[in-house]
């Protein structure tokens, strides 16, 4: 796994102490747990999505978050197809029920696995995504430094080299 130069964690966000983390291919007791997401991973839509990776703590094993990813070879990038922080960090499920979040960093160490994946393949880091509100566009362009596309698609990010940089790097120098 790709997972070897990083050492990924999220942040506690009663705390904000390191939480050491790990990506793991996702499991069915994975995806099992997923019945009260945004996104119920058991379902057809979920079950044909290739490289399905979960997020969970070193310690407990507790699952934080799942992403699945594929190679673009034409676009010379990982296509982040799909990603969703666990309930208890769902910032969309947890704004309805006025829930604070558990913890902070989930996309974060997701996305920093994918630069990996796409670094590994000969890709510079490079990742696209499309983002499912206008809200998560100015998130991702803020937070890790994404560019809009095109304008022919509103949601269509990526993610350039030198923000993918950025998101390893964060890891790196933390440790």
């Amino acid at each position: 796994m790709g997972d070897t130069m990083l050492n990924l964690y999220v942040l506690d966000a009663v705390s904000s102490k390191k939480v050491p983390a790990e990506i793991d291919p996702a499991s069915k007791e994975d995806f099992a747990a997923t019945h009260d997401w945004q996104t119920n991973w058991e379902s057809t839509y979920a079950r044909q999505l290739p490289n399905k990776v979960a997020l969970h703590r070193k310690d407990n094993y507790e699952l934080l978050g799942l992403m699945s990813y594929e190679l673009d070879e034409r676009g010379l990038a990982v296509e982040v197809l799909y990603m969703e922080s666990a309930r208890h960090s769902n910032a969309n499920l947890l704004h309805e029920i006025g829930g604070e979040k558990k913890y902070i960093g989930i996309a974060r160490a997701l996305f920093a696995y994918a630069v990996s994946i796409s670094m590994e393949n000969g890709y510079d880091g490079v990742l696209a995504f499309k983002a499912k509100t206008s809200e998560l566009v100015e998130y991702y362009i803020r937070e890790f430094g994404a560019s809009r596309v095109g304008s022919y698609d509103p949601f269509r990010l990526v993610i350039w080299e030198d923000a993918a940089r950025e998101l390893i790097d964060y890891f790196e120098r933390s440790n």
